[in-house]
């Protein structure tokens, strides 16, 4: 099932306000997953999205957990592009980034533009001070480690010369 694209602009009222925020988990209903081995042109129907504190759970038509991706798995999430649902009716498409792959949705909508911003809103909350914080902490504790390395060669190589053990 092909899935076109929606122009920016079409069908949003443009005085439409961004929602209040959001407490709780954002439950996306009726959700399609454009499937990888399709390059996205396959929609796989029926399918619920939850976003909650822990991560990204993706429920099977009857109600199952298909999947669940937990935020520190997460390094992006982004819902930029509008689109039609292979039903006709307005959607945002959903990306949520991990280091193996990148998971596609068609979420419907009748406010993309809220429901665009309710998404910005948890990858702003959720992903970022994990995918974020992570590399830079770490390059820190690398950069501390060798520091502390350098430090100690330097102290143990001073006490050597100062007790005449090594002579320059």
């Amino acid at each position: 099932m092909h899935v076109p694209e929606v122009p920016a602009d079409e069908g949003a009222p443009p005085t439409m306000a961004p929602p209040a925020r959001r407490e709780g988990p954002l439950v996306l209903s009726d959700v399609y997953l454009l499937t990888a081995e399709s390059q996205g042109n396959t929609a796989v129907p029926g399918l619920t999205v939850q976003l909650d504190q822990s991560g990204l759970t993706i429920r099977k038509p009857d109600g199952t957990v298909g999947a669940f991706v937990a935020w520190t798995d997460v390094s992006g999430l982004v819902a930029e592009r509008r689109i039609r649902t292979p039903a006709g009716s307005q959607g945002v498409v959903l990306e949520a980034m991990t280091t193996s792959r990148t998971h596609r949705f068609v979420v419907p909508s009748d406010n993309p533009e809220g429901l665009r911003y309710e998404i910005s809103q948890f990858a702003a909350t959720m992903v970022a001070p994990n995918s974020e914080a992570r590399p830079g902490k770490r390059r820190f504790g690398v950069l501390a480690g060798v520091l502390a390395v350098v430090l100690v060669a330097g102290i143990a190589l001073a006490v050597l010369v100062a007790t005449g053990t090594v002579k320059f």
